[in-house]
């Protein structure tokens, strides 16, 4: 939420602004504590792991060992499936904490607005379903050492692009601040890995990998960060324009009843005549 969705909205409805400033710092909390553990898990594969190689050994660019969405043949690696899993529900928690934030920044009443509203909860919904999907996968997976039923339903985590995509356009200009977390989560779709292994982990790795090329998960996890840093200085700068907001509401109100008290002090002849309220 940014300092101009704030303004857009009634300077009556502080308390409404506040939660949905709550919403905003609950969404950017959770964001941060997924890619911290999207980071975590990165670092298990692309460091401890691949550290305890000899030359002769097999690769850890081996599909064999990607745990964001392991499949046969698999092989855990540690926690890493564990720490992207949890961080991933983490991640579909932030989406809906990113809804419910926009959804209280909605002025207008109406049928249309309402059918909106509803359109981005349900676009929310499914974006954090898909992302709840991978988490699940790669959490049963990493607790069980064997890729999950779920391998055979990927199908079902592939509408969380589109719904990005719709969410991001519906929320332009509700809040700047949530559309570009939207641009950013897409990194966790399976659209944001063909792209972090294609074109931005290379630039790390100084190479494409036939396989897996290293620093992908790292990749994401960045992406994640940034749509949790997004929101969080999009707090801020609401934070800021809630305070004046609430100063400026709070000096109408003294200046209102101080000059409801001199009316009243004139109407019992008690007090100088005053003709009008005091100007400011």
């Amino acid at each position: 939420m940014s300092a101009d969705d704030v303004s857009d909205l009634p300077r009556g409805n502080v308390r409404v602004q506040k939660a949905s400033v709550i919403w905003s710092v609950a969404a950017a909390c959770l964001l941060l504590g997924s890619a911290v553990l999207q980071f975590l898990a990165s670092l298990q594969r692309w460091v401890v792991f691949r550290g305890s190689f000899g030359p002769e050994d097999v690769s850890a660019e081996d599909h064999r060992f990607d745990y964001d969405f392991p499949s046969e043949p698999w092989e855990s690696i540690g926690t890493a499936a564990q720490f992207f899993g949890v961080g991933t529900f983490l991640q579909a928690l932030g989406v809906l904490a990113i809804a419910f934030g926009v959804l209280l920044l909605s002025g207008e009443a109406g049928p249309r607005s309402d059918l909106i509203s509803v359109v981005e909860m349900l676009l929310a919904a499914i974006v954090a379903a898909s992302f709840g999907f991978y988490g699940a996968h790669a959490l049963v997976s990493g607790v069980t050492d064997v890729p999950s039923p779920l391998q055979y339903s990927w199908v079902s985590g592939l509408l969380g692009f589109p719904a990005l995509i719709a969410l991001g356009w519906l929320w332009r200009r509700k809040s700047r601040a949530a559309t570009n977390a939207c641009v950013f989560l897409i990194g966790s779709t399976l659209g944001g890995y063909v792209v972090a292994s294609t074109l931005i982990a290379p630039i790390f790795a100084g190479y494409v990998s036939h396989d897996t090329t290293p620093w992908r998960e790292t990749v994401v996890a960045v992406s994640t960060a940034i749509a949790g840093i997004t929101m969080l200085c999009a707090v801020g700068m609401a934070d800021q324009r809630l305070v004046t907001t609430y100063h400026r509401i709070r000096q109408s109100v003294l200046i209102v009843r101080g000059w409801a008290v001199v009316r009243f002090r004139c109407g019992f002849g008690s007090g100088p005549p005053v003709k009008g309220p005091p100007k400011v």
